[in-house]
């Protein structure tokens, strides 16, 4: 599916990998470590969830709502930043993860939320 061959979904795929395969090798570069995924997870999410939506509508115009960008940065940033902290002792809750969350939807909202183009479509 073309949704996905977005060349910055790619890229957040491929760093995000990158940055799981240094912290599996034990190596954590502090920024790195902290944060990338938190601001990778909603490109990578809400275009899985946009490529969803289309596939299952057969709407390749279709865009997420303004709404639903904010409902998963509300419902991420209650889960991990909220609730998981309360149960475990292994998490921690930090403001800047919420406002990592926002930062990897607005990216996702500007470059990456769009109708596909029609040559796009089929090709």
């Amino acid at each position: 599916m073309r949704t996905f061959a977005h060349s910055l979904f790619i890229l957040c795929l491929v760093l995000f990998c990158l940055n799981q395969l240094l912290e599996w090798q034990h190596l954590y570069i502090t920024p790195l470590y902290q944060y990338l995924d938190d601001i990778l997870c909603m490109p990578l999410v809400l275009t899985i969830t946009l490529a969803t939506e289309r596939l299952y509508f057969n709407n390749y115009s279709f865009v997420l709502p303004l709404r639903y960008i904010l409902g998963a940065v509300l419902l991420f940033s209650i889960c991990f930043e909220v609730l998981l902290p309360r149960l475990s002792i292994v998490y921690t809750s930090d403001v800047l993860d919420v406002l990592s969350y926002t930062l990897g939807a607005v990216v996702f909202h500007l470059a990456i939320n769009k109708p596909l183009e029609p040559a796009a479509i089929h090709s």
